[in-house]
């Protein structure tokens, strides 16, 4: 994540073009490196609804990765579970 430098770019860069998947992934892991883990889901989950299989579904394998380090009875792992199989199920 400190690679990626500042949010504001990546910010401005998803603002301007939603469909841009690398920015909204790259987003997404400074927010969660951040500790602003909710949005950083929130992120993931939408790149998933709007293409699934991009980067060798890369959000879905960060998801998992993330919750697997949240821990199982984190708040947030079981609702991003919940969401995440709502994404994939639906």
């Amino acid at each position: 994540a400190e690679s990626l430098g500042d949010r504001a770019p990546l910010e401005r860069a998803v603002a301007a073009n939603p469909a841009d998947h690398q920015a909204r992934y790259d987003l997404a892991v400074l927010l969660a490196a951040s500790g602003d883990r909710e949005a950083a889901l929130d992120h993931l989950l939408e790149l998933l609804k709007r293409d699934r299989a991009w980067n060798e579904e890369a959000a879905r394998k960060q998801l998992l990765a993330f919750f697997e380090a949240w821990g199982p009875k984190d708040p947030l792992t079981r609702d991003g579970r919940r969401r995440l199989s709502s994404v994939l199920f639906s």
